[in-house]
């Protein structure tokens, strides 16, 4: 299996590069895409919508995916989770997108589908995963905006409009709408770095580290078994 594991941020690829060998073979703009071997890839892709998307298809073109892995750091809007906790998606939405006057659902680009589901067998093998390596994980649906989630009234709007929403990052759902044009599989799988909120930027600061390095454990478990697993 062909794989490419995509960060925003240096901080959140480090451990990636800490850990793998792994040698820049293609730049443009935020984009940097760096070969480990045939079958895996460390991408950076900057922050927000436009980088991650320009990044989803520049990959997709050029590396024949079987498996795009979002990850890095993330918000959530579940006081209860604590800092460093691993979540993955079982959706992709954007949560600050509105067309609803036109009758489209809210977080819905017009002529474009409501979310990017992640296939059932996909959520079942995480699963699968992280039980077998004893990584306490949670399943919810990750929202996907240009703003970091520290304004009260914005987290407001999207708790009302995704009373379910788990988390929130800058750059998911952006990725899975272009790798959905080349039919390629998406999942995010994150460490929480913050709880959204007026103290989510300091909280961010102090625990990007930590969440980082959460989650290249819980997506290198999930490398490790996509590619032993026959083609």
């Amino acid at each position: 299996m062909r794989i490419a594991v995509v960060a925003a941020m240096e901080e959140e690829l480090a451990p990636f590069r800490n850990f793998y060998t792994s040698t820049v073979i293609w730049q443009k703009g935020k984009t940097i895409i760096e070969k480990v071997h045939e079958d895996l890839y460390l991408v950076a892709s900057g922050i927000g919508k436009a980088n991650a998307a320009a990044t989803a298809a520049w990959i997709c073109e050029q590396l024949s995916l079987d498996l795009l892995i979002n990850t890095g750091s993330i918000g959530s809007f579940r006081k209860e989770l604590p800092l460093g906790s691993i979540v993955f998606t079982d959706r992709f939405v954007y949560s600050d997108v509105d067309a609803t006057g036109f009758d489209y659902a809210y977080g819905q680009i017009p002529q474009m589908p409501a979310d990017y589901p992640v296939s059932k067998t996909i959520l079942a093998a995480i699963k699968q995963v992280f039980t077998q390596n004893q990584i306490s994980a949670f399943q919810g649906t990750i929202g996907t905006a240009d703003s970091f989630m520290s304004d009260e009234l914005a987290v407001s709007a999207i708790k009302q409009a995704f009373p379910s929403l788990t988390a929130s990052d800058m750059e998911s759902c952006a990725l899975a709408q272009i790798a959905s044009f080349y039919e390629i599989p998406v999942i995010n799988v994150r460490g929480i770095s913050d709880h959204v909120g007026e103290h989510a930027p300091a909280t961010f600061d102090n625990n990007l580290e930590l969440a980082s390095n959460q989650a290249f454990h819980a997506v290198r478990s999930l490398i490790d078994f996509w590619q032993q697993e026959p083609n």
